[in-house]
């Protein structure tokens, strides 16, 4: 368990997390997003992040869509969350803060895939979430309330997924955050672990740290993804195949060239790194 009571802001995070709990017991739901990024990278690691959010992001694991609409429904008529018009599945608490309620498991399609009500009826995947929920770390709160995060590993997988799904409609997001993490992947992984996973890694002639660390952020999340997935070859290949179009050096350079990187190749180089330690390539 990771405690960081001393953060006192993260007081506004607890406050929401309470007000759920409080209104409804028993929900099963962990912290992902750009919140769960700057939660392990900034308050935990000390990793000032690019941009900043103030939003909260929600994944609810619910049976149906009439449990994941009682959810709802129980979160507005407790006065502490309105809903937003703009969005069915966004609320905003009583400081205004965007909460945006995330459901996965028995609304999911075989694909993984959710369709919002009416009168959205938007299209949305959430492939990786119940893998990701399974594998979560308890994070303690200010004024000791317990919530569990998505990991650093699972969190960069499912902004891989989520860059190829929503690029388009919201170019550089996903992108950046994804490359953010593989940039100060090695500060964070813990490269002992590579002595245990993968100890011919330090033998190469060109060892590189921040590859290392990418190879194992993926290494884990393939671990997550093995232990508790029935769809796990499903996942994989969808990764290997995002990994190796956007790796490819005659490719068009789409999620790096998103994020104008300084150094591509060396962006390059750590997606890929991350792609062969998700699939098992003992490579950096």
């Amino acid at each position: 368990m990771i405690d960081v009571q001393d953060k006192n802001d993260l007081r506004a995070l607890s406050d929401i997390v309470r007000d759920i709990r409080n209104h409804c017991a028993g929900a099963d739901f962990m912290l992902v997003g750009a919140a769960a990024r700057d939660l392990w990278l900034q308050h935990h690691h000390g990793i000032e992040p690019l941009r900043k959010t103030t939003d909260m992001d929600f994944a609810f694991a619910v049976p149906d869509w009439p449990a994941y609409i009682t959810l709802t429904e129980r979160l507005i008529e407790s006065g502490c969350f309105k809903p937003d018009e703009r969005a069915q599945h966004r609320l905003r608490n009583r400081v205004g803060t965007m909460i945006d309620i995330l459901p996965f498991g028995g609304v999911e399609s075989h694909e993984a895939q959710i369709v919002w009500p009416p009168p959205d009826e938007t299209l949305m995947s959430v492939i990786g979430y119940a893998e990701a929920n399974a594998a979560t770390e308890t994070v303690m709160l200010p004024g000791t309330v317990p919530l569990a995060v998505i990991t650093i590993p699972m969190l960069a997988l499912l902004k891989l997924f989520a860059w190829e799904d929503r690029h388009w409609a919201q170019p550089r997001k996903d992108a950046s955050d994804l490359l953010f993490v593989l940039d100060h992947s090695f500060r964070m992984a813990g490269l002992e672990r590579l002595h245990d996973l993968a100890p011919e890694l330090f033998d190469l002639d060109e060892f590189d740290p921040e590859l290392a660390g990418a190879w194992l952020i993926g290494c884990q999340a393939r671990s997550v993804i093995d232990q508790h997935s029935q769809r796990a070859q499903a996942i994989v290949t969808r990764a290997r195949m995002i990994v190796a179009r956007e790796t490819d050096p005659n490719g068009p350079l789409g999620l790096i060239g998103e994020v104008e990187a300084r150094d591509p190749e060396r962006a390059r180089r750590k997606l890929g790194a991350f792609g062969n330690g998700l699939t098992g390539v003992r490579a950096l």
